[in-house]
């Protein structure tokens, strides 16, 4: 713990799980963070861990935290926390666009806006950090997943601006990860409520199922594991002088430069072809 303290949300499973592990290892202090923290019970315990309960949609839950976290010597934040609400924009429901922005976006700055003054508190001047994770589709959008993409787009704002306004006491890391074999998938399908009962008989039927397929299939054929993207992750944190943006994977690279070489009228029916809509 001779670093300091790392604060980092959304670990109860995939990546954030997986970077409590890695910051560990590397010898920092790890505040690890989840709504139900009964899902971090697996962890290993020691002085280098600290569990506390964290809902980034609930600003009593961000308040408590940071109380929680009062006597540690926060070096940083890494805000993972966030979910895919996935479905055509057509039939989306307004209180299902608002609720996905309220966790990736509303939440992710929250939360950053509540820990930056223990941040300050402790680090050094350029020795604090920001981690904001977003998505490949920060860049770049693909069907059937309007909400998702908006949302991680608004990241990528966020991060970049915050950079701009702090990057000089504090550097902000923005990290744009492709597929990752984690339980993402699994949870979008929770999230979709009644939404497949909602395409039966429209367009969209056909596309929903050939959304969730394709995408099954290219996480499991070629997604990153969550321990490999930790370890980048944590790289990117420790550098000296770390790097603005943080793309992982192959898929997030070439995805990102197809998108910026091949007219955008190809683009776009490669990806309509692809997702059947």
């Amino acid at each position: 713990m001779k670093r300091g303290w790392i604060l980092i949300t959304g670990c109860s499973s995939g990546i954030g799980c997986a970077l409590v592990a890695a910051c560990r290892q590397a010898g920092w202090g790890v505040v690890a963070t989840a709504r139900n923290p009964e899902s971090l019970k697996d962890l290993p315990p020691g002085e280098d861990l600290r569990i506390l309960a964290l809902d980034v949609t609930n600003s009593l839950s961000i308040e408590v935290a940071r109380e929680a976290c009062g006597d540690l010597p926060l070096k940083g934040l890494i805000n993972n926390a966030g979910y895919g609400q996935m479905g055509p924009l057509e039939l989306l429901r307004p209180e299902e666009l608002r609720a996905q922005f309220e966790t990736n976006v509303i939440g992710l700055h929250a939360v950053t806006q509540a820990f930056l003054p223990l941040i300050r508190r402790h680090a050094a001047l350029g020795e604090g950090r920001v981690v904001c994770i977003a998505s490949v589709l920060g860049r770049l959008s693909i069907p059937m997943c309007g909400a998702y993409n908006a949302s991680k787009h608004a990241v990528v704002a966020y991060a970049e601006t915050l950079r701009l306004e702090i990057g000089r006491d504090i550097p902000v890391i923005l990290v744009e990860p492709g597929a990752i074999q984690t339980a993402f998938r699994s949870t979008l399908m929770k999230a979709w409520g009644d939404l497949p009962e909602r395409v039966i008989g429209t367009p969209y039927h056909r596309a929903l199922e050939s959304y969730r397929v394709q995408r099954e299939r290219f996480a499991a054929e070629h997604g990153m594991r969550p321990e490999a993207c930790a370890a980048m992750i944590l790289r990117a944190l420790e550098a000296r002088r770390p790097p603005r943006r943080v793309l992982v994977g192959f898929d997030s690279r070439w995805a990102q430069l197809l998108h910026r070489m091949v007219p955008a009228p190809l683009f776009d029916g490669v990806l309509r072809r692809l997702y059947g809509v």
